[in-house]
């Protein structure tokens, strides 16, 4: 992989929702989700790191079916020893 990526962010998921409702005339635009994360996704094609991101509880679950070759680590809060 040879183009540069996004670092992972800790403070928003990073997961792309379609914004407005099924009321929205014509195409509907993609939007960071803006929920806090509580996990970190990473996937590995062919042995080597191809992406990470931070994801919040529902946006790992739709990773979790478009992506079932990726590994999760639950983000632990350094100050509750939770994830927020």
């Amino acid at each position: 992989m040879d183009e540069e990526l996004e670092p992972i962010d800790v403070s928003q998921c990073q997961a792309e929702i379609k914004g407005g409702s099924f009321m929205t005339f014509g195409p509907r635009q993609s939007i960071r989700c803006k929920n806090k994360p509580t996990w970190i996704a990473v996937d590995f094609r062919d042995g080597e790191f191809y992406g990470g991101m931070a994801l919040c509880d529902g946006c790992k679950k739709v990773c979790e079916i478009q992506v079932p070759t990726a590994k999760y680590q639950k983000l632990v809060s350094p100050t509750n020893g939770e994830g927020e």
